[in-house]
């Protein structure tokens, strides 16, 4: 897409006085400005996602770039920051133990707010506001994803406009991570109660194309499917950013991205596919960052509809595919193997639950088992029913539509029709309410990532009363023990009895497969030499904008 011309040209009106800019005009100023790249337009900064964003609203969306936005958008109680340590966001201090956040029966949570944080309108940030939140996050009308861990929460008080004390039904470790921490998805930002208590639900209202939040960032323009133009917030608690805007292309095709980059028309093109790594890393100009993450990349199984209800497919499944060649041909090795959803430096990791090996002899010998027969062009058929798949991914993501070929040729292979059909992002991972495939399971195969944290709670993904729309059990895997187990994890502090628990709901998973990890992935973005303050992190790339200079 050599056509493409600056990204600042084709917005919308508010971002006039970029586009007014020549590139002329752009180089001399970069000059004097001292700048590495005569191309960098001072003040700028020009964003590349491959994804299309589902909502603005944090409340609804489960997307990982939707969180990405929300963290530029939004303040939370808490954030991490680029080492994946918790630190304060709206709150003052992380609660704890030792500063008696936490109480020592860890039923009772108290947030002390900052002083002085307003929404992007000028209207202060209060308890309300956390409070409003929280209750948002339960009302039952709202298309909210999953409402873990705000279902956790027995009451919330508000004594004063700065305090926050949450009593909880039952201990629940990840508690203080997970609640109202900022980017994360669903309920990662705190919403306006002044805006916003009107509504019955907050579905499909005007807020949530245009937000307000009280983050270093506010919407100046969203075209969805095109772009979003982010101002800095006035009033932001830490300082008016210095960014003047950033502007995030929606390309849905990374080859016109890497286009772009090469034209100089991005500052950061964000998640990279690892095929255009080393292309991007010979680019003038740019430096390419490659944070590792807790996102599992992975083929997710069905199994609650045929034939992969049937745990001797699924398994069938896992051996016909070669996961090492997808780890080294296709994702070139540049992240970590894994099968199940804990990470392998994790205290929590299960070294038995390693991924499949390739057996394609043993997956014929088991359809062959489970009653399926050679028929017409090679296909397995039982009871005049074809073996055949719909694999699934997002559009455009030149890695999945490589692993979706492979995983094709294996499973053919063994006698498996596995049928591509893709989709952009915003119908892939679309709620409930939006007939999301995967949230409505209209899918077999889908080659996603899972977005975890460093605690080792999974309970969202695994548990038999988190399958859609209570949850995002989008495997639809129906298994109580594990359930038990990711229950009695929660309950406690005790970092052996949680352990013992993650090492059995890591055997269940392999055994029983509802989703088998390719890897985890790395974030890899270029970057403009002359972006100042930039630090990836395993969580976000976008935790610390209002740091950003350019």
């Amino acid at each position: 897409m050599k056509t493409i011309t600056i990204a600042a040209c084709l917005l919308s009106a508010a971002c006039v006085l970029v586009a007014a800019c020549t590139r002329v005009a752009t180089q001399s100023a970069s000059v004097r400005s001292g700048l590495h790249n005569p191309w960098t337009i001072p003040g700028v900064v020009r964003v590349g996602f491959f994804e299309d964003l589902d909502n603005l609203n944090p409340l609804l969306s489960l997307q990982s770039y939707v969180g990405d936005v929300e963290e530029m958008i939004f303040s939370g109680l808490v954030q991490y920051d680029d080492h994946y340590r918790l630190i304060p966001d709206a709150a003052s201090r992380v609660p704890s133990l030792a500063n008696g956040g936490i109480s020592k029966d860890g039923l009772t949570i108290t947030y002390h707010l900052r002083p002085g944080i307003r929404f992007s309108d000028g209207v202060p940030l209060t308890s309300a506001d956390v409070k409003y939140t929280w209750e948002q996050a339960l009302n039952p009308l709202n298309d909210t994803p999953n409402r873990e861990p705000a279902r956790e929460v027995q009451s919330i008080d508000t004594p004063t406009p700065l305090t926050v004390v949450v009593h909880l039904k039952a201990p629940y470790a990840p508690f203080v991570s997970d609640f109202l921490r900022n980017g994360y998805t669903p309920a990662g930002g705190i919403l306006p109660h002044h805006l916003l208590d009107r509504y019955r639900d907050l579905n499909r209202i005007a807020y949530d194309n245009h937000p307000v939040g009280s983050g270093p960032f506010e919407v100046v323009s969203w075209q969805p499917g095109n772009a979003l133009v982010l101002g800095p917030n006035p009033y932001y608690f830490r300082g008016v950013p210095k960014i003047h805007r950033i502007i995030i292309r929606i390309i849905p095709n990374q080859n016109s991205l890497l286009t772009m980059l090469e034209t100089h028309e991005l500052d950061i093109y964000y998640n990279l596919p690892e095929a255009q790594y080393a292309t991007a890393t010979s680019i003038d100009g740019y430096r390419v960052s490659d944070a590792p993450t807790f996102s599992l990349e992975h083929v997710k199984f069905n199994c609650g509809r045929p034939p992969l209800n049937d745990v001797r497919v699924r398994r069938a499944v896992a051996y016909a595919i070669d996961w090492r060649r997808l780890f080294d041909d296709v994702y070139l090795g540049l992240g970590v193997p894994g099968m199940t959803d804990v990470r392998p430096d994790s205290w929590a990791y299960n070294p038995q639950a390693a991924q499949y090996p390739f057996d394609p002899g043993r997956a014929r010998a088991i359809l062959q088992q489970a009653g399926w027969r050679p028929g017409p062009g090679g296909i397995l058929h039982k009871n005049g029913v074809p073996l055949r798949l719909d694999l699934i991914t997002v559009v455009g993501t030149s890695v999945r539509l490589k692993a979706e070929e492979l995983i094709q040729q294996d499973l053919a292979a063994v006698g498996i029709d596995a049928k591509i059909h893709n989709y952009p992002a915003n119908i892939v991972f679309a709620p409930w309410g939006e007939h999301g495939l995967l949230t409505r399971g209209s899918y077999d195969l889908a080659i996603v990532s899972m977005d975890l944290e460093p605690d080792p709670n999974d309970e969202i993904n695994l548990s038999p009363d988190q399958i859609p729309p209570a949850g995002q059990n989008r495997s639809f895997w129906i298994d109580p023990q594990v359930g038990a187990w990711e229950a009695d994890a929660l309950r406690t502090y005790d970092e052996r009895r949680r352990r013992r628990d993650y090492l059995l709901v890591q055997q269940a998973i392999h055994d029983q497969l509802p989703f088998h990890g390719i890897e985890w992935r790395p974030v890899l973005s270029a970057v403009n030499r002359d972006l100042r303050g930039y630090r990836p992190g395993s969580n976000s790339d976008f935790w610390n904008t209002y740091a950003w200079s350019i």
